[in-house]
Parts: structure tokens; sequence; C-alpha cells
């Protein structure tokens, strides 16, 4: 993957100004081997896997510009109604999709209906919906898990943002990394996936249980 491709989907994964974080790598699949900056009007990243070649850095105005446009977007579309996608079809539709959610531990929590979970005909993608904390029969997102290589990010969110997907019912929860965990930990506690290794303070609001575990 060329330099540009690579600026593309670092860009595509709207990393807000002056920020630092670690998170998996799109173009390796590496666990939490990513490095990217924002910092002093420049986008800078770096894979730390050794047979991944990501690496690059990017600067001016302009660029920074499109990230706070991107950023600022994105926080005014969390309170937009979320719309289903008609590419959203039933598990059944795709083998690889139920077998991702057999080796991943998810197959239980979506029999038992504990998650919703769906096949994104359109980009090829393992969907965990999101409902709605106030009312469970509106979904207000969903997040997508890539079934190939090839689709970047490998992790992609639909709809509100801030509202972490949640599995299960019981009084105490755990709070932890993505969905697949959430959904494994859901016969025991409540699973609640934040989507990151970090708890946002707009996700807190979200998290309503009496007793809350952090599975680090």
């Amino acid at each position: 993957m060329n330099y540009k491709q690579q600026l593309e989907v670092v860009q595509g994964l709207f990393i807000p100004p002056d920020t630092a974080m670690r998170l998996d790598c799109p173009f390796c699949n590496g666990k939490n081997t990513l490095s990217v900056d924002t910092m002093h009007n420049n986008i800078n990243w770096y894979c730390f896997h050794a047979s991944c070649s990501a690496k690059g850095k990017y600067q001016g105005e302009k660029n920074m510009n499109y990230v706070n446009a991107t950023f600022k977007q994105k926080e005014e579309s969390s309170d937009t109604e979320f719309i289903v996608p008609d590419s959203f079809k039933i598990l059944d539709s795709n083998d690889k999709a139920k077998k991702y959610i057999h080796k991943n531990n998810c197959w239980e929590a979506w029999s038992w209906g504990r998650a919703d979970i769906k096949y994104d005909v359109k980009q090829d993608r393992v969907v965990f919906l999101i409902r709605d904390n106030e009312d469970p029969t509106t979904f207000v997102g969903a997040v997508g898990r890539a079934l190939n290589s090839a689709t970047y990010p490998k992790w992609y969110m639909y709809g509100n943002k801030d509202v972490p997907f949640k599995c299960g019912e019981c009084d105490d929860a755990v709070i932890v990394e993505d969905c697949p965990s959430a959904c494994a930990v859901s016969n025991i506690l409540t699973g609640i996936s934040i989507m990151g290794t970090k708890l946002k303070l707009v996700q807190k609001s979200h998290l309503t249980p009496k007793k809350i575990y952090i599975y680090v």
C-alpha cells in the first residue's frame, strides 16, 4: 500500500486534533500496534509490528482543517437519527459471518437474543447493533467488523459513536474493549464495549449498572 493510500486510511480513522493514541492497525491487523498523533498541525502514524510497513507523516494547515471539519461533523452527527441500512441482512445470509461469531464466542449471545448481530453485504462486515438505553426497541448505531484483510478500517462505527455497545441485562457489568468480548461475558455479567482502550467522558453517562468491573 502506497503513502497516499495509507494517508486516506489514517484520515478515515477520524482522530481529533492534538491527540496521540495507540489502536489496532488497519493495515496488518496488529492489536494495539499502530501509533497515531495529530499534534503540532501534523498527522504522524507508525506501526510497531515488524512485518508491517505502515508509517508516514503529513503536514499542513489544509490537513488539520480537514481533521477539524471531520471531527466537528462527527460530533454533530451523534444526535441524528440512525436508520438501519438496507445492506444489513440476517446473519444466516453469510457463512463467513456465522463462522466469525462462532470463533469469537458471540454465538450464544446472538442465539439467546442478548445481541443483535447482522451481516453488512455492502461492506462485508459482521455488524453489532447498538440499542438506545432509554428505548431498547430503537437502534442508535452499530459497530462493524471487517471479514477480510482488504477492508479498511478493521472496525467501522455506524451512526452515534458515543453510545457503547451493551450485551446482557445483569445488574453488574464489565467494561471490555470490543463487541465480541462483551458478547462472550454476557452470560455472567453485562458486557459493555467502549471500542477502544480509553473510556470517554460522554460514554460514562450511558453506564447504569449497580457495579462495574473493568477488564484490562
